[in-house]
């Protein structure tokens, strides 16, 4: 069979086709007893970000006939403004026709300063002099603030402008805000770190909130684990009656640990049990990269099909949904944008040529069932390492 719907084929109709002023759930059977035994509807990846950089011009045709063959039906389209410049409208318009075309839900991505993103909460609590203005036009910063209370204001800008672009163009009430920033997904914040992060949220979501549309965040997996349930009860207390409808954790596999393709498992559960009162999904973001050996990123390449596919069996049935990371380098298979990347390196025809081979991998996995036989042994052992790592960690403070 061709590529089936990539949702649990007794939920076709939820999770992903759903999400207006909230995002639902689905009934399908449970996991085995335990605290992860919640209803979930996640099997195969079922969405992308999309990165375009600022200057390039997509080829829009191009990316709906690619993510159509993926059967993709959520689209984040990630940051629409970061120091070189902001690209609000262009992104609306973007999601607007993304979502006519696909059916899909799709998110607009906020601010995002690369240097102080994927960091942890305790970082962004000191302060950078260097540290501005968010975006060439932009607002002035306070040169004082810490690090997160000028992101805040950066993110708030950012979030009432692609609230006011969507009222604008009467953009479908799919079509949500994404807050891009993304802190590391760590227990321990403190009081101080709990408060900064929560006001930071509030502030970077309220107008898409107001506006009724759906938010999501996306915090990250650090390279030391910790405590999955203590760090998921600090982020759903950071959350705490902001109207957060999503939750998308990224995995950090590809930047911090590659051989670890199950290491968000336990975060998943834990997630979805400290936010068990049904009113936010948890959807695992799955990096579809390598870094390079000396732990450097500054040049991600596409990964194996089998390690992707390795990641998606550690996010099925514990995640609401699957989205895969990024889309446009490291899985679309052909160049889709003309500006904003070099097309014609003999580097970049490599990434080409490796995420081609990465998406006929991933299609040709789907099509022969999709199996993760070893998942179940590969998720207890990784389950059984965060706990330890967590113990550990605790014990330490």
């Amino acid at each position: 069979m061709r590529l089936r719907s990539l949702l649990t084929l007794s939920a076709t109709s939820c999770v992903l086709a759903s999400l207006a002023a909230a995002v639902l759930r689905c009934s399908v059977p449970p996991l085995p007893p335990g605290p992860e035994a919640l209803a979930t509807s996640a099997r195969l990846a079922a969405g992308a970000v999309v990165a375009v950089p600022p200057g390039a011009i997509v080829d829009r045709a191009a990316l709906i006939a690619s993510l159509k063959e993926m059967h993709f039906s959520a689209v984040v389209i990630e940051a629409s403004a970061d120091a070189s410049g902001e690209s609000v409208a262009d992104h609306v318009s973007l999601a607007v026709e993304l979502q006519a075309a696909l059916g899909a839900s799709v998110f607009v991505g906020g601010y995002q300063a690369a240097t102080w993103n994927a960091l942890p909460v305790d970082a962004l609590l000191q302060t950078d002099a260097t540290f501005r203005t968010c975006y060439p036009g932009g607002p002035a910063l306070d040169v004082a603030a810490t690090i997160i209370d000028k992101l805040r204001s950066c993110a708030s800008d950012l979030g009432q402008r692609i609230a006011d672009e969507l009222a604008r163009v009467s953009a479908s009430p799919r079509i949500g805000c994404y807050v891009t920033h993304q802190p590391q997904l760590t227990d321990g914040l403190g009081d101080a770190g709990g408060t900064k992060l929560h006001d930071f949220f509030r502030d970077a979501s309220s107008a898409c909130i107001k506006a009724s549309r759906p938010v999501a965040v996306s915090p990250i997996l650090p390279a030391q684990l910790g405590a999955p349930a203590a760090a998921s009860a600090e982020l759903g207390g950071a959350l705490q009656g902001l109207g957060v409808s999503l939750i998308i954790l990224e995995d950090g596999v590809g930047s911090f640990q590659p051989t670890g393709t199950r290491r968000g498992s336990a975060y998943y559960d834990a997630l979805r049990v400290a936010l068990a009162d049904g009113t936010v999904a948890v959807w695992a973001n799955v990096q579809a990269f390598d870094c390079a050996g000396d732990g450097g990123c500054d040049r991600p390449r596409p990964t194996s099909s089998a390690r992707f596919d390795g990641q998606v069996c550690g996010a099925r049935g514990r995640a609401d949904g699957i989205i895969a990371s990024e889309y446009l380098r490291h899985l679309a298979g052909r160049s889709i944008v003309t500006g904003g990347l070099d097309a014609s390196s003999d580097a970049a025809l490599d990434d080409f040529d490796a995420a081609a081979q990465l998406r006929s991998g991933y299609l040709a996995w789907v099509d022969a069932g999709a199996s993760c036989a070893v998942a179940a042994a590969d998720e207890a052992d990784a389950a059984a390492r965060a706990d330890a790592a967590g113990a550990a960690a605790a014990a330490a403070r």
